[in-house]
């Protein structure tokens, strides 16, 4: 395995994904360390926006790391990237989260980034907005929140979404239809109040 790999990870191509990923179901430690450098952010950002607790967020992210390690070895590929075989994993402990919590709407502000405060006010009215936005997220139904999520959060193409859900296309599609819809209704009531 190349050591450039294992160094500078985010830089890595598919390809070379694909080459971690077979070196970390071989038992490489190193190689899976590479696979949680280069997908950490982005399984923290999905179970973060669905929790929206940073403390249960950084918990379930380090449950999902722990969970692909374990079961790395079982590791199959699909035509699903390995991302979306660890958000599959974030979306289940998620999910056995609110069901054991049995609280889906509690909020906590977001993380700070003070670099995005050279307009106070402007940043102000985003994060209204954002906060706006994510609630109406958060009473969606558990199903829809993944696939909004994961299409407008993540970026996911249906394909990798079907894949990580478990689901066809073109119910994807649907979901991710009448959610919208539903986010248009929520969204128009908060502005109308």
């Amino acid at each position: 395995m190349e050591e450039a790999l294992l160094t500078r990870p985010e830089s890595a191509g598919v390809e070379d994904e694909q080459v971690l990923v077979d070196a970390a179901i071989g038992g490489y430690v190193q190689a899976f360390a590479a696979l949680y450098d280069r997908h950490i952010d982005r399984v923290y950002r999905y179970v973060y926006y669905r929790v929206g607790n940073q403390s249960d967020a950084e918990d379930l992210t380090q449950q999902t790391f722990l969970q692909a390690w374990q079961a790395i070895g079982r590791y199959r590929r699909t035509g699903a990237s390995f991302i979306a075989w660890l958000l599959t994993i974030a979306h289940n402990l998620v999910m056995s989260f609110f069901r054991r919590a049995k609280e889906t709407h509690y909020l906590e502000l977001e993380p700070v980034d003070w670099r995005r405060w050279t307009d106070p006010e402007g940043e102000t009215f985003a994060r209204y907005d954002r906060l706006i936005v994510r609630r109406a997220i958060l009473r969606l139904k558990p199903e829809q929140q993944a696939v909004i999520t994961l299409r407008f959060i993540e970026h996911f193409d249906y394909a990798e979404i079907a894949a990580a859900l478990g689901k066809s296309e073109g119910n994807i599609r649907v979901i991710q239809h009448r959610a919208l819809a539903s986010l248009r209704r929520l969204l128009d009531k908060e502005v109308n109040l």
